[in-house]
Protein backbone atom coordinates (compact mmCIF):
# COMPACT_ATOMS: atom_id res chain seq x y z
CA UNK A 1 0.00 0.00 0.00
CA UNK A 2 1.66 3.26 -0.82
CA UNK A 3 1.15 6.52 1.36
CA UNK A 4 0.95 9.74 -0.27
CA UNK A 5 1.72 12.73 1.08
CA UNK A 6 1.15 16.61 -0.14
CA UNK A 7 3.63 18.61 -0.77
CA UNK A 8 2.68 20.92 1.85
CA UNK A 9 5.43 23.95 1.28
CA UNK A 10 4.54 24.40 -2.90
CA UNK A 11 0.28 24.38 -1.08
CA UNK A 12 1.23 26.99 0.82
CA UNK A 13 3.46 28.74 -0.95
CA UNK A 14 0.62 29.26 -3.51
CA UNK A 15 -1.91 30.17 -1.46
CA UNK A 16 0.41 32.92 0.06
CA UNK A 17 1.07 33.58 -3.78
CA UNK A 18 -2.85 33.99 -4.36
CA UNK A 19 -3.59 36.11 -1.25
CA UNK A 20 -0.48 38.27 -2.09
CA UNK A 21 -1.66 39.31 -5.56
CA UNK A 22 -1.07 43.13 -5.88
CA UNK A 23 -3.93 44.08 -8.22
CA UNK A 24 -6.54 43.41 -4.87
CA UNK A 25 -3.98 44.72 -2.58
CA UNK A 26 -3.72 48.20 -4.77
CA UNK A 27 -7.37 48.35 -4.99
CA UNK A 28 -7.59 47.43 -1.47
CA UNK A 29 -4.96 50.05 -0.10
CA UNK A 30 -6.81 52.38 -2.77
CA UNK A 31 -10.00 52.31 -1.28
CA UNK A 32 -8.72 52.68 2.62
CA UNK A 33 -7.16 55.87 1.73
CA UNK A 34 -10.37 57.21 0.51
CA UNK A 35 -11.86 55.89 3.44
CA UNK A 36 -9.23 57.52 5.25
CA UNK A 37 -8.89 60.87 3.25
CA UNK A 38 -12.97 61.21 3.59
CA UNK A 39 -12.69 60.84 7.06
CA UNK A 40 -10.06 63.05 7.51
CA UNK A 41 -12.34 65.68 5.26
CA UNK A 42 -15.09 65.56 8.11
CA UNK A 43 -13.06 65.36 11.23
CA UNK A 44 -10.23 67.89 10.94
CA UNK A 45 -11.31 69.99 13.78
CA UNK A 46 -11.22 66.51 15.93
CA UNK A 47 -8.00 65.50 14.09
CA UNK A 48 -6.19 68.75 14.57
CA UNK A 49 -6.98 69.22 18.63
CA UNK A 50 -5.54 65.36 18.65
CA UNK A 51 -2.39 66.32 16.20
CA UNK A 52 -1.57 69.65 18.18
CA UNK A 53 -2.61 68.16 21.70
CA UNK A 54 -2.44 70.72 24.41
CA UNK A 55 -1.89 73.47 22.24
CA UNK A 56 -4.50 76.20 20.75
CA UNK A 57 -6.24 75.28 17.56
CA UNK A 58 -7.70 77.92 15.66
CA UNK A 59 -9.43 78.12 12.21
CA UNK A 60 -6.77 77.68 9.93
CA UNK A 61 -5.70 74.25 11.49
CA UNK A 62 -8.38 72.65 10.81
CA UNK A 63 -8.45 73.65 7.26
CA UNK A 64 -4.67 72.25 7.22
CA UNK A 65 -6.04 69.17 8.11
CA UNK A 66 -8.65 69.02 5.76
CA UNK A 67 -6.45 69.80 2.63
CA UNK A 68 -4.25 67.08 3.97
CA UNK A 69 -7.03 64.69 3.74
CA UNK A 70 -8.13 66.27 0.46
CA UNK A 71 -4.31 66.00 -1.24
CA UNK A 72 -4.66 62.25 -0.12
CA UNK A 73 -7.40 61.63 -2.24
CA UNK A 74 -5.55 61.16 -5.40
CA UNK A 75 -2.90 58.75 -3.79
CA UNK A 76 -6.17 56.36 -3.68
CA UNK A 77 -7.49 56.93 -6.43
CA UNK A 78 -4.36 56.13 -8.56
CA UNK A 79 -3.82 53.26 -6.40
CA UNK A 80 -6.93 52.03 -7.94
CA UNK A 81 -5.99 52.63 -11.15
CA UNK A 82 -2.77 51.00 -10.98
CA UNK A 83 -4.52 47.63 -9.75
CA UNK A 84 -7.01 47.83 -12.58
CA UNK A 85 -5.19 48.81 -15.51
CA UNK A 86 -1.73 47.63 -14.96
CA UNK A 87 -0.53 44.18 -15.77
CA UNK A 88 2.58 42.04 -15.45
CA UNK A 89 6.12 43.89 -14.78
CA UNK A 90 5.00 47.16 -14.77
CA UNK A 91 2.77 46.32 -11.69
CA UNK A 92 5.10 44.26 -10.43
CA UNK A 93 7.20 47.27 -10.56
CA UNK A 94 4.60 49.88 -9.92
CA UNK A 95 3.91 47.78 -6.34
CA UNK A 96 7.28 47.81 -5.16
CA UNK A 97 8.03 51.55 -5.42
CA UNK A 98 4.79 52.86 -4.69
CA UNK A 99 4.84 50.96 -1.25
CA UNK A 100 8.62 51.95 -0.58
CA UNK A 101 7.86 55.71 -0.98
CA UNK A 102 4.46 55.42 0.87
CA UNK A 103 6.26 53.81 3.95
CA UNK A 104 9.64 55.84 3.80
CA UNK A 105 7.85 59.46 3.44
CA UNK A 106 4.91 58.77 4.39
CA UNK A 107 5.22 56.42 7.46
CA UNK A 108 9.12 57.74 8.25
CA UNK A 109 9.68 61.24 7.40
CA UNK A 110 6.20 62.35 7.93
CA UNK A 111 6.60 60.38 11.58
CA UNK A 112 9.74 62.12 11.96
CA UNK A 113 8.89 65.62 10.90
CA UNK A 114 5.05 65.77 12.84
CA UNK A 115 7.45 65.25 16.15
CA UNK A 116 10.24 67.30 15.19
CA UNK A 117 7.31 70.21 14.86
CA UNK A 118 4.94 69.29 18.04
CA UNK A 119 2.74 67.99 16.32
CA UNK A 120 2.77 64.68 18.13
CA UNK A 121 -0.53 64.40 19.77
CA UNK A 122 -2.14 61.07 19.67
CA UNK A 123 -6.06 60.30 18.20
CA UNK A 124 -7.80 57.25 20.01
CA UNK A 125 -6.92 54.06 19.29
CA UNK A 126 -10.50 53.55 17.34
CA UNK A 127 -8.95 56.15 14.64
CA UNK A 128 -5.59 54.70 14.33
CA UNK A 129 -6.61 50.89 13.40
CA UNK A 130 -7.65 52.16 9.41
CA UNK A 131 -4.08 53.95 8.89
CA UNK A 132 -1.84 51.70 10.60
CA UNK A 133 -3.63 49.02 8.75
CA UNK A 134 -3.31 50.65 5.45
CA UNK A 135 0.52 51.06 5.65
CA UNK A 136 0.72 47.76 7.08
CA UNK A 137 -1.22 46.69 3.86
CA UNK A 138 1.10 49.31 1.82
CA UNK A 139 4.22 47.29 3.35
CA UNK A 140 3.34 43.68 2.50
CA UNK A 141 1.78 45.33 -1.48
CA UNK A 142 5.99 46.19 -1.76
CA UNK A 143 6.53 42.14 -0.37
CA UNK A 144 3.91 41.37 -3.24
CA UNK A 145 5.40 43.13 -6.46
CA UNK A 146 9.03 41.62 -5.29
CA UNK A 147 7.00 38.19 -5.71
CA UNK A 148 5.08 38.96 -8.80
CA UNK A 149 8.64 40.43 -10.12
CA UNK A 150 10.57 37.47 -9.23
CA UNK A 151 7.73 35.15 -10.89
CA UNK A 152 7.64 36.97 -14.38
CA UNK A 153 11.28 37.06 -14.44
CA UNK A 154 11.91 32.90 -13.87
CA UNK A 155 8.71 32.64 -15.99
CA UNK A 156 10.70 34.61 -18.60
CA UNK A 157 13.98 32.40 -18.35
CA UNK A 158 12.10 29.42 -19.17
Amino acid sequence: MEILYPNCSTLAHMEIKEILDPKKLLITIGTLVIVISILGMANSEDWAEWGWDDEPVGDHDAAYEQMWALHMLPIGVMAIGTGLFVTGKSLAQMSMISSAAVVLIIGGGMGYMTGEHGYDGTPPAIWLIIPIFTLLLTLILGIAGYMLYKDLEESQEA
